[in-house]
């Protein structure tokens, strides 16, 4: 064999590269190994909620008789309140501050004022809750027509200007309404849409409100006008923050008169409603009453007069209803040629509170999803208690509970059930106010730095 052959013969070490072709693999997986998976992978995280410092709330315009705008603290928290518009103005709060006032309000606190922080406009049989700005909300059961009008009111509480575009639903569904698509409120401003004037119709129409930029609060003034020596009559509009499957109206005031449901389906799909009556005692089917159907995106609107009226229908507090997919809804009453609508209150499971008009109100309470216990106290304008008093809620039965004629603080406790409550304002005519929970914190954000 040559010198040649021998060289070529393998030798049985390994070289530099063949070492290296192990070793990395092995320390590549014995570093892997040693690495530890994120304790929380998820990249979404809830808000936290902390509390309330700063509140703003907007009273809108007055209508006629109601001027005054009166505004409390839930636990008689006292200090000073900003009033924003119509001008710069500070307020003195210690107890119920009551101011007479024709344009809009936007009433500012901040510190322990902001939580549980109210407000309220009334007069002349008519009342509305001042409310917190809202990035929307549905208000249904408008008009548009000579005989039952509604007037849509923006208010910019802020200096920038601030964008919302309203969706307007009716019987045959979706209308164009190129006037109520990006309306710009410019800061500071009040602006108004007589709906009969931009979509006329005598159909019965559904809104809903959406800002995309800034802050607006949201009104709308429904009115009727019966032709020749009619009724003459309005009232604020209560809105409905968003579509449910279970709806309880409550308010009617006791009075006989003309009653006009109105839903509305926003969804995709037919939506089927059951219909019961709400007394003390029960909450019934009434006989021979068809179930109520509604095509997407449209208005339904049932007429409600002879069974409310009715002997089976005595002493109704409201109505309940239960729908195949989430709808929106109001009860239009027209008694003794007073104008007052009931609107899909908000479930309470724990606190509400409202600043209460002057005069006469009961509360009503219904919808309870347990067996629990709901107690309301009752201050008046100086914050000392004038009523207390404990109510045992049971399934399918509802309260009416008379309040004292000079209250100024309403404060509802719920405890071990949920309950839908709302606040009946009158005689003389009739205001329906819903209960909605009571702010005392806010929400902010979990923002955490992005891994790259």
């Amino acid at each position: 064999m040559t010198d040649r052959s021998r060289r070529s013969l393998p030798t049985g070490r390994l070289g530099p590269l063949e070492i290296l072709a192990i070793v990395v693999p092995l320390l590549t997986v014995a570093a892997l190994a040693l690495v530890r998976p994120l304790d929380d992978p998820s990249t979404t995280h809830p808000p936290t909620d902390v509390p309330l410092t700063r509140a703003t709330l907007v009273c809108p315009p007055a209508l006629p008789g109601a001027r005054t705008v009166g505004l409390a603290n839930a636990d008689g928290v006292a200090g000073d309140v900003t009033l924003r518009l119509p001008d710069e103005d500070e307020v003195a709060l210690d107890g119920t501050r009551r101011l007479g006032r024709a344009d809009a309000v936007v009433a500012q606190v901040e510190g322990d004022l902001a939580a549980g922080f109210l407000g309220v406009r009334y007069g002349a049989a008519s009342a509305v809750s001042c409310s917190a700005p809202k990035p929307g909300q549905w208000f249904t059961g408008v008009g548009a027509a000579p005989e039952h009008s509604s007037t849509l009111e923006l208010v910019n509480p802020d200096g920038g200007p601030a964008v919302a575009d309203v969706t307007v639903l009716g019987p045959d569904g979706p209308l164009d309404v190129p006037a109520l698509r990006g309306v710009t409120v410019p800061g500071g401003r009040t602006m108004r849409f007589e709906l009969a004037d931009i979509v006329p119709t005598r159909e019965e129409l559904a809104l809903q409100v959406l800002v995309s930029r800034g802050r607006l609060g949201v009104d709308v003034v429904d009115q009727v006008d019966e032709l020749g020596r009619g009724a003459r009559s309005w009232d604020w509009l209560p809105s409905q923050s968003e579509p449910g499957t279970s709806a309880y109206l409550l308010g009617m005031g006791g009075k006989t008169g003309e009653r006009t449901l109105v839903l509305a389906n926003p969804g995709t799909s037919e939506a089927r409603v059951e219909l019961k009556v709400i007394t003390k005692e029960s909450e019934f089917a009434p006989a021979d009453t068809d179930e109520i159907r509604i095509a997407p995106g449209s208005t339904q609107t049932v007429e409600l007069t002879d069974l409310l009226g009715s002997r089976a229908a005595r002493g109704a507090l409201g109505l309940r209803l239960d729908a195949s997919q989430p709808v929106t809804a109001s009860l239009r009453t027209l008694a003794g040629g007073d104008l007052s609508h009931a609107v899909a209150g908000e479930r309470v499971a724990a606190r509400a509170a409202l600043a209460l008009p002057r005069g006469a109100s009961r509360l009503v309470l219904s919808g309870a999803d347990g067996v629990g216990v709901a107690t309301y106290v009752v201050v008046d304008a100086d914050g000392k208690e004038i009523a207390r008093e404990r109510v045992e809620l049971t399934p399918g039965m509802a309260s009416r509970l008379k309040l004292p004629r000079n209250g100024a603080v309403l404060d509802l406790r719920v405890d071990r059930s949920g309950v839908v409550a709302a606040l009946e304002v009158g005689p003389p005519g009739l205001a329906v106010l819903p209960l909605t929970t009571l702010a005392v914190a806010g929400r902010v954000p979990d923002v955490r730095p992005a891994l790259r």
